[in-house]
């Protein structure tokens, strides 16, 4: 994995930024302020996914109620896993005590695996030594100043895992399977409450991919402690990049399951397998798992992720990684929109949506491809570096 991977880089007439652990170690009100909005925002995009499950069960939707159920536990089950390994990996290291000391909660674990909210607790223990760091700063007390902020970015580090995951598991999914049965049930006459309810899920689901993408790259770089930072530009771009591809992806998938559900889920299954096995040959690291099983589960949960975007895994050169990924992911989504452009029936093509969601599928991914390809030119932080490590 990247968050435990590092190669060393000289510096050449470039004025860096760096977003490591700085001289001073401070905890800034910035990071207190992101970390509750982060609980925040999980725990109203679970309220409102369960919300939505609810609104089925009344309306004896029940097809679409254990749908969305599924869509939430089967995620957050993944996403308690990998946290509880996490906390495993934690307590073999003797450099985290302070760690295990602080997350040994049986009443908070409990909580967790019943309403399956693993990055929560996660964010709570960031937020706790950030307001520790703090505390200590106003204390004058330099040593754990900074010793809790350290801490503070190893939970940050850590819960970027649990973010991407949550991203690409339980959001991006839950908004395919909401968009899919509205544009299956147009024309058969639209609850309103329900819909309601539909809207503020996907939106929900979309802000939580938001955030998590957003914060993503840059907390990978803040734990590669010989990486210079991703500036505030070079995390736009990251966010636009990704948020148009995968937006495009979703409604791909979402207008094509709803008019050939079979076929749909026949194509994604090859479009994972495909990714798993190419996952097993491409990553080298073997950092989060220390067994043949955990490996192919590990790459299996990221297979599927890569039905949505491309995460890199260990480090080197991507240029033919994603030329290879996005010319799959760019022949996938043009196949899907044409024959669902040609396919949908009349009252669907003459719906107000028919055209708009046509070029929604098309160009956000392939402006996405610009904001990438900007990044990479103008914004990734070894613009100005010399690597001593050939990629």
């Amino acid at each position: 994995m990247p968050l435990h991977h590092s190669k060393m880089c000289e510096r050449e007439n470039y004025a860096d930024e760096v977003d490591r652990l700085p001289s001073k170690d401070r905890a800034t009100y910035c990071d207190i302020f992101g970390f509750i909005i982060s609980i925040i925002s999980h725990i109203v995009d679970i309220g409102l996914d369960c919300n939505l499950a609810y609104t089925y069960y009344r309306s004896n939707q029940m097809p679409y109620f254990f749908a969305t159920v599924g869509f939430i536990a089967v995620p957050a089950l993944i996403n308690t896993a990998f946290s509880v390994r996490m906390y495993v990996l934690d307590q073999s290291n003797s450099a985290n005590n302070l760690t295990t000391k602080f997350t040994k909660r049986s009443i908070c674990w409990l909580l967790v695996l019943v309403f399956q909210l693993a990055p929560v607790l996660r964010y709570f223990d960031a937020l706790f030594y950030a307001l520790k760091s703090k505390e200590a700063e106003k204390k004058n007390d330099t040593q754990n100043q900074r010793r809790y902020y350290e801490l503070m970015v190893k939970e940050d580090s850590d819960v970027a895992l649990l973010r991407v995951l949550e991203c690409f598991l339980e959001a991006a999914p839950q908004q395919i399977l909401q968009l899919t049965i509205i544009f299956y049930t147009h024309g058969q006459g639209i609850n309103t409450l329900t819909f309601v309810h539909q809207v503020l899920s996907i939106g929900s689901s979309f802000g939580s991919m938001g955030w998590s993408m957003a914060s993503y790259q840059r907390l990978l770089r803040v734990s590669l402690k010989d990486k210079g930072n991703i500036s505030i530009l070079g995390t736009i771009m990251q966010f636009v990049w990704h948020f148009l591809v995968t937006v495009s992806r979703i409604l791909c998938i979402s207008v094509i399951a709803s008019i050939l559900p079979e076929i749909t889920i026949l194509c994604l299954f090859l479009h994972w397998l495909i990714m798993t096995i190419w996952l097993h040959l491409l990553t080298t690291e073997r950092n989060f798992c220390d067994s043949k099983l955990g490996e192919s589960i590990f790459y299996a949960i990221f297979g599927f992720v890569y039905i949505f975007t491309h995460i890199s895994l260990n480090q080197g050169r991507t240029l033919y990684r994603y030329v290879f990924f996005y010319t799959i992911l760019f022949i996938e989504n043009t196949i899907a929109t044409f024959v669902w452009y040609t396919k949908a029936d009349l009252e669907v093509q003459q719906s107000l949506y028919y055209k708009p969601i046509f070029y929604l599928t098309i160009f956000p991914f392939l402006l996405g491809l610009v904001f990438m390809v900007l990044y990479y030119k103008c914004f990734h932080p070894n613009i100005g570096y010399i690597c001593t490590h050939k990629y």
